[in-house]
């Protein structure tokens, strides 16, 4: 008997329904608090302070002191508006930047150690199962987080954070791949990636709402229960239940999905489950091994990762350099996090038009030349926009490759190796909390070595 062809059959229940809208809302969800671990930007963002001096302020004739004497600072009025880190734990003046810096690089440690692991528990136990976990472990240590009472246990508790949530939106990701047909995949992609920065967008809200980093973690983590409640109603991947011969709750998941978009399935297309045509499945071998041991499988595993790692710096790196554009730092993080979607939207677009390499590629070198244009303009507004058009090509370019890499790898093996894709990119990602310290020399230096790092592709 021929085989049947599994999207087919999800076309039958509807291309997209209330079951899909349910599920991408849910998954939607789980995209916006994958953000809020970069909360480090605002939490241990450098601030304006200056010594606290005690001479007493009259109307005498000034004091002439010792000129050659230096003393050590210990007191600091700081600016009133914001709290970080800064203040509470004592983090001052420039020999104590890299602390500051650090929170960032330690925070994409603890995904580049886990990604792996959350992508094989993931393939083992499901896409759903790995959410909930992330998503609950993120919610308590981020709660915890807000109440450190040292800047030694807030950074290993961000470390924490990273490393237990690193499955979240990279899980979210292929489920919503997964739920429906390939005819669909680009405008599901569209919906997370949105998603993703409307998180940011939410991020820079709270930021400019709360003006303690406390009180901002508190809520901003406190919404990870209802996510996790929400991931708790939608089912398991019908792609994944099959792969793993899970068929009777494949067939539940199918049959709940068609009381939202249709009349039913007959029965016949049930007992014919094992001979489902997955497509993938029997073009390549279906684990990680087996990726390791197949040249092409480890070809493309190998460009993948080299292109994260050269996609990931330079999209951090402007995330985190936004907030150094002008004094408005919330306004710049939420223009430059509204400016993804455009790029998201256009991005789907342009893939179907020209294909997945050539939208890469193209995008890669605009963002390369964007980068490289701002060390040639001098007016505030004229490199902004020179600064966004970075962000939106580096944008275009990272949507595709998470695309591009989901759909290169089969089924069984696809969140391992796109978590092995996404681990080594966390080295790019672990270089850009460290573009800061570039301001000594200049502050247009940054920017410069990004451009740098896209031309090597």
């Amino acid at each position: 008997m021929e085989k049947l062809d599994l999207d087919k059959i999800l076309i039958s229940i509807g291309e997209w329904g209330h079951f899909q809208t349910l599920t991408y809302f849910a998954l939607c969800c789980v995209v916006i608090f994958s953000v809020f671990p970069m909360s480090y930007i605002f939490v241990a963002r450098d601030i304006k302070y200056r010594c606290l001096y005690y001479q007493p302020q009259t109307n005498n004739t000034c004091m002439h002191f010792d000129k050659n004497i230096t003393r050590t600072c210990r007191n600091f009025v700081f600016e009133r508006n914001q709290t970080t880190i800064v203040q509470d734990f004592d983090v001052t003046c420039d020999e104590n930047l890299w602390k500051l810096t650090t929170v960032g690089t330690v925070s994409a440690l603890g995904e580049l150690f886990c990604l792996p692991l959350a992508g094989f528990l993931s393939d083992r136990f499901g896409r759903r199962s790995m959410i909930i976990v992330s998503v609950l472990s993120s919610t308590i240590i981020g709660l915890v987080r807000s109440f450190s009472i040292s800047y030694l246990m807030y950074i290993t508790l961000e470390f924490l954070d990273t490393a237990l949530s690193s499955g979240m939106y990279s899980g979210a990701f292929i489920l919503a791949v997964e739920i429906v047909d390939s005819k669909k995949r680009n405008l599901g992609n569209t919906i997370i990636c949105c998603a993703f920065a409307l998180g940011q967008i939410l991020l820079g809200v709270a930021a400019w709402m709360t003006p303690s980093w406390r009180i901002m973690l508190r809520v901003l983590y406190t919404f990870g229960f209802l996510v996790a409640f929400a991931v708790w109603l939608i089912p398991e991947s019908i792609r994944w239940l099959i792969s793993k011969k899970q068929y009777e709750k494949a067939w539940k998941v199918l049959q709940l999905a068609l009381k939202f978009n249709g009349d039913g399935l007959k029965e016949e297309i049930f007992n014919q489950f094992p001979k489902i045509n997955l497509r993938e499945e029997q073009k390549e071998a279906v684990s990680v091994m087996a990726v390791l041991k197949t040249k092409t499988l480890l070809l493309r595993t190998l460009h993948c990762s080299y292109t994260w790692i050269c996609c990931n710096f330079p999209y951090y790196g402007l995330t985190i350099q936004s907030v150094a554009l002008s004094e408005n730092i919330y306004f710049n993080f939420i223009f430059t996090s509204l400016i993804e979607i455009p790029a998201y939207i256009l991005t789907q677009t342009i893939m179907n038009r020209f294909g997945r390499r050539k939208t890469m590629a193209c995008s890669l070198i605009l963002g390369g030349i964007a980068c490289f244009c701002v060390n040639m303009v001098e007016k505030d507004w004229l490199i902004l926009t020179v600064f966004l058009c970075g962000k939106f090509f580096i944008t275009m370019a990272y949507t595709t490759l998470y695309i591009y890499t989901a759909e290169m790898f089969p089924t069984k093996s696809r969140h391992s190796i796109l978590a092995i894709c996404s681990m080594c990119g966390r080295v790019g990602s672990l270089m850009a909390p460290q573009v800061p310290l570039l301001r000594f020399g200049s502050r247009k230096r940054s920017i410069l070595s990004f451009q740098m790092i896209l031309m090597k592709l």
